[in-house]
Formats: structure tokens, C-alpha cells, sequence
């Protein structure tokens, strides 16, 4: 393990506060922000990979993760306790299906199903999902014309991967099923103007082997993209990158074997991890690595979690 990989693994593991959920840093008020629950089931997922013993702290935000699961086996996003999400939930359901997968703590599973029930729950017939559920209203919501955080999104393709995860833990065809929907859904609408949410859609197909349309959309629309120092734009027509979305794109093309190219946006995300002696890494960037606060000034958890997994693939 080399020393980016301590740095930003030590980051992760301080962001969980009391044991409970995984949290931001803002950088100019010194203080830790959002507690996340979908930001502490990538930590899970993370730790239980690439860890033997996963450590305590993983451990007790996974079991705090179960004790507040909504009873539709939903999950809110940040503390806003009226509203559940698909996506969020998803992520969570792929952390915790991670982590019974290493332990065989049964309530782990058991959570997983239950994340698994409500994404079914939110799923339409032709795969889209369904991003919101208010509680108070007993009522699904989208804004069809939203950004891809509320509206019928390509972003929900990502849920393949846990998806999958529960198929093989569980040979329940059902999860099968649901991941096949969501992956024709995501070949349609699969959309790559902004990094982030484009690699989220990227990773679900990749994870279900459509590895040729993954390759070839990275060669035609993301690879022209990227600057000769690693530099990924959030968008083509933005001056500053969403770091976890060129990681994201780094590891995708690693896995499709454009190694040049994620090599240099793994040295670009270094440049942005020595800004800051957290070791995490800016949840936006400039070109030269510096914090573009344009939309705030924190270190997250996910985009530092990214970088991680990019180290590694090259250590």
C-alpha cells in the first residue's frame, strides 16, 4: 500500500463521526458537514474489498446503517428523514451485500434484501427508476425534466452492480432481473456531457459486460477530453473538474484497457490530494489540482474513495 493510499484510506476512516455515518470536511470552516448515509455505504463496499479485517469503525457505521433503515428498506439522503432514495439506497444495499459477503453477519444480508425490495418498489417496467419517495405523501417522485438527482436518470443504471452482487449471494434470479432492466434502460439514455453521473451509468453496463459499448464511448467522447496533465473537466464546457467523476473515468478506462489516459488522470488526482494534508481530495478542481470553491469547499468521502481504488489498480 503505498502512502496516497494510506493518506486518503486514513481520510475515509476519519470521516465517520462517533461510529455512525461517513461525513464530508469543509476545508474553510474546519468543520465536518453532511452526514451521508449513501457516502458511508462506499466505504463500506471499499473496505470490504480491499481490506482482510475490515476495521471497527466500517463495522459500526454498517450497523448503524441497519438500525436506520426505514422500514420500506429505504434510505434517506444527508438528514432530511422524509424522503427516501433509490440511488442512495442502492449503493447502500451494494455496502452492506459487500460486507456479509466478508463477515456472514446475517443482519447485513438481511438489510441488503431489504434495499433490494424498495428499489423494486421504484422500478418501472422499462427499467427507469423512480428517484424519490416522500414518506409523509406515501408518494413516488420525479421531476421528468430535473437534473439526473431527481428526474427518470441514467444514473440509476449503477444499481446493476449491486444488483449483481445480490444474484450471486443469493441466486435469487429476481435481482437478475432487475439488473437486465436497468441495463437496457441505461444503453438508451446513457449520456456523457458531465463526468460524474455519465460514470456512474458507465460502471453499471461495465459491471453487467457491456465492455465494447463502455470502450467505445470512452474512446469517442472522454478521451478527447482530457488534457495532456490528466485534467478532466465536470463538463467540456466547465474550467474546473468534479475529481470523483475524473476518477471515476480513470478507473473506467484502466478496466478498458486505455492505461495511458487513466494514468494521467491518476497523476493529475494526486496533485489534487497534496493540497490538502487530510488526504482526501477536493470535491472540485482546477486545472492545476487547487480547491475551485465555485460550488463549495469540501473533501469528500466518495471522490477521495474513487482515487483510492484508482491508486490501486496501478500499485
Amino acid at each position: 500500500m503505498n502512502d496516497h493510499i494510506k493518506l486518503a484510506d486514513n481520510f475515509l476512516l476519519h470521516s465517520i463521526i462517533d461510529g455512525k455515518l461517513a461525513h464530508s470536511y469543509d476545508i474553510e470552516r474546519n468543520i465536518y458537514v453532511k452526514p451521508y448515509p449513501e457516502a458511508t455505504g462506499y466505504i463500506l463496499s471499499y473496505f470490504a474489498e480491499y481490506y482482510h479485517d475490515v476495521p471497527e469503525e466500517v463495522l459500526s457505521a454498517a450497523d448503524y446503517l441497519c438500525k436506520i433503515q426505514h422500514e420500506s428498506g429505504g434510505y434517506q439522503s444527508f438528514d432530511n428523514t422524509n424522503y427516501l432514495f433509490s440511488f442512495d439506497t442502492s449503493q447502500i444495499m451494494h455496502g452492506l451485500a459487500s460486507l456479509y459477503d466478508k463477515t456472514h453477519k446475517e443482519q447485513y444480508l438481511i438489510a441488503a434484501k431489504n434495499c433490494a425490495s424498495f428499489i423494486k418498489s421504484m422500478m418501472r417496467s422499462n427499467g427507469s427508476v423512480f428517484p424519490i419517495y416522500n414518506i409523509a405523501k406515501k408518494a413516488k417522485y420525479v421531476n421528468r425534466w430535473g437534473d439526473w438527482g431527481n428526474s427518470f436518470s441514467y444514473i440509476q443504471t449503477k444499481n446493476i452492480e449491486g444488483l449483481l452482487l445480490m444474484f450471486s449471494l443469493t441466486q435469487n434470479s429476481e435481482y437478475f432481473d432487475m439488473a437486465v432492466k436497468l441495463k437496457n434502460y441505461g444503453k438508451k439514455k446513457c449520456r456523457l456531457e458531465f463526468t460524474h453521473p455519465s460514470a456512474y451509468c458507465l460502471e453499471g453496463l461495465w459491471a453487467i459486460d457491456e465492455k465494447k459499448f463502455v470502450a467505445e464511448r470512452l474512446k469517442k467522447e472522454i478521451i478527447p477530453r482530457i488534457k495532456v496533465n490528466g485534467f478532466l473537466s465536470y463538463h467540456k464546457k466547465l474550467p474546473y473538474a468534479y475529481v470523483s467523476g475524473s476518477c471515476q473515468m480513470g478507473i473506467l478506462l484502466y478496466k478498458a484497457d486505455f492505461k495511458d489516459y487513466a494514468y494521467l488522470i491518476l497523476q493529475w488526482a494526486r496533485q489534487v490530494q497534496s493540497h490538502h494534508d487530510s488526504g482526501g481530495l477536493f470535491q472540485y478542481a482546477n486545472p492545476d489540482g487547487s480547491l475551485n470553491s465555485k460550488v463549495h469547499s469540501q473533501i469528500n468521502t466518495w471522490g477521495t474513495k474513487y482515487y483510492a481504488q484508482l491508486e490501486r489498480l496501478f500499485s
